[in-house]
């Protein structure tokens, strides 16, 4: 178990958790001097015509149709690990989200889960991101559960901050967070903040606020490679959620991302945020007093950089080499279970 490990990868590279959950724990561990068989590999098609290419493990990220259980067995048969990811508690989709929409409704989602709990308990092993979805899925049956975080990429925490006038405030929000910003009236908190601080300006990345005015400005799309960069502008980064099921499996890399931005940030004390706070560069802020703790910090701008500081030094020991040895022991067990 000590020479390198041969790690076949299936994953959804274009989105956050593909980014977070595959590419950057398998660079990390070809860095290591693994080798990794990334998605276009010859290899691959031995699989599907029944041979059985060398690999050690197959690292499986969200997939959970009917093929990903076949794909599992066909791996197993042929002496293959399998480490299955998963970051979403689908299960407590909210209602009429687009999360839930894209599953097909809440039958729909009982019928993932489902499925996705049958391929935790194939797999060798599953790897989640925070401890509540991981009690979600032992409690469903899965037996071989490992929570490892999620990371930035070392490249994250080297941009430089971009000058600016004033003080600017910035969220990032895909849209199955509209729901819980209309909700919590974000929007309207940030428009009052606004009309009472001409200094203040606010930027959206995703979810549009809808503010209106010369003083916002909405990016409907970031790249991933361009998200720090463009957050690293803002002095604030704001992480509202709603105290619901689905918010409760998240992950905190939000916050991660902020603070590699050299922003400080204000999040809810939900799911992945509970228990942070000013050692991570923040405040945590209970619904219905965001206004009163956006107030504070535009009166109070020495603390505010003195947050922002923490957060940067901080987000500075979060990146995918600290997570690591976490991931490659997650695979050598793996390994070791399937030779079992």
């Amino acid at each position: 178990m000590a020479v390198g490990m041969r790690i076949a990868v299936m994953c959804r590279p274009r989105t956050s958790n593909g980014r977070y959950r595959a590419i950057l724990p398998l660079r990390e561990l070809e860095r290591r001097g693994h080798t990794i068989l990334w998605p276009g590999h010859p290899s691959y098609g031995a699989l599907d015509n029944g041979a059985a290419p060398k690999w050690d493990v197959l690292h499986l990220q969200q997939f959970f149709d009917e093929e990903a259980v076949k794909l599992v067995e066909r791996a197993r048969a042929r002496g293959i690990a399998v480490v299955w990811d998963s970051d979403d508690n689908i299960l407590a989709a909210p209602r009429g989200s687009e999360s839930l929409r894209q599953l097909g409704g809440r039958r729909g989602a009982r019928r993932h889960f489902k499925r996705a709990v049958e391929i935790g308990r194939r797999a060798q092993l599953l790897t989640t991101t925070n401890e509540h979805l991981a009690g979600v899925y032992r409690e469903a049956g899965v037996e071989q559960v490992r929570v490892i975080e999620n990371h930035l990429a070392p490249q994250d925490v080297q941009h430089r901050r971009r000058r600016h006038q004033g003080l600017v405030i910035g969220i990032t929000a895909a849209e199955e967070h509209e729901p819980d910003l209309r909700k919590m009236k974000i929007g309207e908190t940030l428009k009052a903040l606004m009309a009472a601080h001409d200094g203040v300006r606010v930027v959206a990345i995703g979810a549009d606020l809808k503010i209106g005015g010369h003083r916002y400005l909405h990016h409907p799309i970031v790249p991933f490679e361009q998200l720090i960069a463009t957050e690293s502008e803002w002095d604030v980064g704001l992480a509202p959620l709603r105290d619901v099921p689905f918010n409760h499996a998240r992950s905190n890399v939000k916050l991660k991302e902020y603070g590699a931005a050299g922003a400080m940030w204000l999040a809810s004390p939900v799911g992945p945020y509970v228990g942070m706070g000013e050692s991570q560069g923040g405040l945590l802020v209970r619904e219905g007093e965001w206004l009163e703790a956006l107030r504070a910090v535009v009166e109070d701008r020495d603390r505010a950089r003195a947050l922002a500081a923490r957060a940067r030094e901080w987000a500075e020991g979060q990146t995918i080499r600290a997570a690591g040895s976490a991931w490659q022991a997650a695979f050598r067990e793996a390994i070791e279970r399937g030779r079992g």
